[in-house]
């Protein structure tokens, strides 16, 4: 039987904080959804009951026009008959008492885009001319009908411009005369504004209500998911770490091996080679042999314990990060370089992420020092917002990230993953000529 799996009280606390932070932006986003929503309802209600309001303007003055004024419209009409002019201003006056109408007008051809008023309920424009829009004198001479919501900023509208904006129609017809007129109505936009509230409230309660019952319904699922999630990203920080502490272990074995092993033998083989070539008498031949071979054994024997320190520091675990990256820029290798150390102390990562910090700016100064030719390197580290923050920048010749090569620059690229799903970030940014800076983040 396998073993169970638990949590410690830690993971059990980041295990809540990071559902609460998806509850939270499950709660934000469901929010934004329902605020984009009402305004979509309240604009879309608008053009809806507009356009609604308009067609019915449209029937009402279509069907005013064919039953009242086309068979009032008479010769006696256009005599002006007091009878016939009665008859007219009596059928459209109660049409205007009854509220579907504000103000009604007849029109008659005065010439080009100008119309003369042969009847109005503001008797004193009766008779006048005034020039109409070529869209509106178009009208003449069909049965057509165009309702637009006017501002009464016409120039036969100069008695009615208090009243606000009203729903202004043109129909054209042809009376019992024969003749081409136009029939003019404004109707109140009160009931635009009733019914335009009256919509959108029925809508926003359908539309609304639907969507919030649907985020209530679903947040069950999105905590589970939440839940699932985190404790996936917790099983693989946790191999994460494991394979990082697996490595360590290994890199601390070869490098103890190498401490205890080779590098003692070679040791004692330099010293052993000096000790011979001193005894050598000074007119051998064999005595300068014994000295060159004495110098290549240290030489190795230094670059061994170089490469013991690369594999595993021992100021890592000792000293801590700080000090670990201060040995690896007092290496030979940054002699002629201008170097610049800045360290924001004290600083508190965990292990993991000091072993994992350390290897970046190791790899990051090992590029500088093979392919850079730098003249100056600078190495920050420090902590931020519950983070650990690490740059190297050098101004050496750069290259281009985008373009992969077969070496150069690969370590950076191979750990980058893992310190992507550390939880962290790492970023390259270079340009050929204008140098390279490493700039990594790693959760505490």
């Amino acid at each position: 039987m396998a073993p169970a799996v638990t949590s410690t009280p830690d993971e059990s606390r980041v295990e809540n904080r990071a559902v609460r932070r998806a509850v939270r932006w499950y709660l934000f986003w469901s929010l934004l959804v329902l605020v984009l929503v009402g305004l979509s309802v309240i604009l879309l209600s608008g053009v809806i009951v507009r356009g609604t309001t308009l067609r019915d303007a449209e029937r009402t003055a279509k069907a005013v026009a064919d039953t009242i004024v086309v068979p009032l419209a008479t010769q006696a009409f256009h005599d002006q008959d007091p009878g016939a002019v009665s008859a007219m201003t009596l059928a459209l006056e109660l049409r205007s008492r009854d509220g579907s109408m504000e103000h009604v007008r007849l029109w008659e051809e005065a010439g080009l885009n100008a119309g003369r008023m042969l009847w109005a309920d503001k008797s004193a424009i009766i008779g006048e001319t005034f020039p109409m829009t070529p869209h509106d004198f178009a009208l003449f001479g069909t049965d057509n009908v165009v309702a637009t919501i006017s501002d009464l900023e016409k120039e036969e509208n100069a008695l009615e411009r208090d009243a606000g904006s009203l729903v202004e129609t043109y129909t054209g017809i042809t009376d019992s005369t024969g003749s081409h007129l136009l029939f003019e109505t404004y109707i109140p936009t009160d009931r635009l504004s009733d019914e335009t509230a009256a919509l959108t409230w029925r809508l926003l309660a359908i539309s609304l209500g639907a969507l919030l019952i649907l985020s209530l319904a679903t947040l069950p699922l999105a905590v589970s998911l939440a839940r699932r999630v985190d404790r996936s990203q917790a099983e693989r920080r946790r191999l994460l770490t494991t394979a990082v502490e697996s490595s360590d272990l290994e890199r601390r074995r070869i490098a103890q091996d190498l401490h205890d092993g080779v590098i003692q033998d070679l040791a004692g083989v330099g010293y052993s080679l000096s000790s011979l070539a001193r005894q050598a008498p000074a007119e051998s031949a064999l005595r300068p042999r014994l000295d060159e071979a004495a110098t290549i054994v240290r030489r190795d024997v230094s670059s061994l314990r170089t490469l013991m320190t690369d594999i595993y520091p021992p100021d890592l675990d000792t000293r801590g990060l700080a000090e670990a990256i201060r040995e690896l820029l007092a290496q030979e290798a940054f002699a002629g370089m201008t170097v610049t150390y800045e360290v924001d102390e004290p600083l508190t990562p965990s292990v993991t992420t000091a072993r994992l910090a350390f290897r970046v700016v190791r790899e990051s100064l090992r590029n500088v020092i093979k392919h850079a030719r730098a003249t100056a390197v600078l190495v920050r580290v420090g902590q931020q917002d519950q983070a650990l923050v690490f740059e190297v920048v050098d101004d050496g010749v750069g290259f281009d990230p985008e373009v992969p090569g077969p070496n150069g620059h690969l370590g950076l690229r191979l750990v980058h993953d893992t310190v992507t799903d550390s939880g962290g970030t790492l970023t390259i940014e270079s340009v050929p000529g204008s140098g390279t800076t490493v700039l990594g983040t790693l959760p505490l």
